[in-house]
């Protein structure tokens, strides 16, 4: 049994319990009376957002891109026609050096070609004389002949075989000559046209024998570019014909390109032929480009176009009336766009919406005519005005809402 004197203890603390419960149950009453309730928001979704480009019907100039390597359209190798010692190399006969036609590169010790040209010139006229003395002969014969006999002789009466033999003899010895003069003329080695050169392999004093390569020279009036197309882009192109003569100024311009660093310079050409063939290999059509004195010798402002250059090519093509050009990115696969339903011009006017009036994103198939990495070209499938998606958009689904950002705002 508990002692008495304990139970005031006992009741003071249940008593402080209760007091301490019934002050925090009024605290939390007055609290939640005085206390603002939370607001209730409605969830917003968020429009993505896309870049659309207004469509424009527009006159369209087609430019077929390509590139290739700058080659001389002459280029040959020098070679020697006859045998001897070097005896003296023009300044000019150096690697990169120009010369003119018929400048004397290369001259080879002729006095053995001197001494072959006079005992052919002798022999010549040894068979000169030798023909003459057969003509008077055979006038005599024929002269006693007809005083005998009152006739005209014939065969070995006229001597007909003895004349024939000395004509033969006269013309061997004059081809003779010829040969020995030619090989003469061949000791001084001349340029057949005006060019550059590109290698040299012989110096002064140095032998050398028939058919020695001398050197390669290359003409400097005419540059070439062989150009590979697809042969679908050879239908936006006026390639000359194969069996006409084109006037320059009436072939397909091309803007020839090459970047050194960060210089760019570029040259104008013309495409004046088509190879006709299909590369087996790469199942391309190779269509030549012409550039009028590519080193600028003629006009020394111009910076040279040099062998072995590779280049970019812009060629231009034929013109189109009434075409869409869009940016690559706006196109979908090989035939689709993205369209923007237009909003309503009186909401446009009043400057709201009306509740669910909102932009849809709609697939459109389209012609395509032409498309490259930069631009493709629209002819039917697009009117003037629309708008064109042009930005990338994930999980686009035909009709879904879309919100068209302005031009200067940025992603949301």
């Amino acid at each position: 049994m508990e002692p008495q004197g304990s139970n005031p203890n006992r009741r003071l603390k249940i008593t402080g319990t209760f007091a301490v419960a019934i002050i925090g149950i009024g605290l939390a009453a007055v609290l939640v009376k005085i206390g603002r309730k939370p607001e209730s928001q409605i969830a917003k979704s968020k429009l993505p957002s896309v870049e659309v480009q207004i469509a424009e019907a527009t006159r369209h100039t087609y430019r077929i891109q390509s590139q290739g390597t700058a080659l001389p359209r002459t280029n040959i190798r020098l070679v020697s026609e006859v045998s001897g010692k070097v005896v003296s190399v023009a300044e000019s006969f150096d690697a990169g050096q120009v010369f003119a036609k018929d400048d004397v590169l290369l001259k080879i010790d002729s006095r053995d070609y001197e001494l072959t040209l006079a005992q052919a010139k002798s022999q010549v006229a040894q068979a000169e004389l030798r023909l003459l003395m057969e003509i008077k002969e055979a006038d005599v014969v024929r002269r006693e002949w007809q005083l005998l006999n009152q006739g005209e002789p014939t065969g070995l009466q006229a001597r007909e075989p003895q004349l024939a033999s000395a004509r033969a003899a006269l013309e061997a010895a004059r081809a003779t000559e010829e040969a020995a003069r030619r090989n003469l003329d061949r000791c001084e080695m001349r340029a057949p046209f005006d060019g550059m050169v590109a290698r040299t392999n012989v110096r002064l004093g140095q032998f050398v024998a028939l058919a020695t390569p001398i050197g390669e020279l290359f003409a400097t009036d005419v540059a070439e570019v062989r150009l590979p197309l697809n042969p679908s882009d050879l239908g936006f192109i006026n390639v000359p014909s194969p069996n006409r003569e084109t006037a320059l100024g009436q072939a397909p311009k091309v803007i020839l390109s090459a970047r050194v660093g960060k210089r760019s310079t570029e040259w104008q050409g013309h495409i004046m032929r088509s190879e006709e063939t299909v590369d087996p290999v790469n199942r391309m059509v190779y269509v030549v480009a012409q550039v009028a004195d590519p080193y600028g010798l003629t006009k020394r402002n111009d910076a040279p176009l040099r062998s072995g250059t590779f280049l970019r090519a812009s060629i231009e093509g034929r013109t189109q009336e009434n075409v869409i050009v869009m940016p690559r990115q706006a196109l979908r696969g090989k035939d689709r766009v993205w369209i923007v339903s237009e909003e309503s011009t009186l909401h446009k006017w009043l400057g709201y919406r009306e509740p669910g009036h909102q932009n849809r994103l709609t697939f459109r198939s389209v012609v395509v005519s032409f498309a490259d990495a930069r631009q493709v070209v629209v002819t039917d499938g697009i009117r003037a005005g629309e708008q064109v998606i042009t930005s990338l958009l994930a999980g686009a689904i035909n009709g879904m809402a879309v919100k068209v950002r302005e031009p200067d705002s940025t992603n949301e």
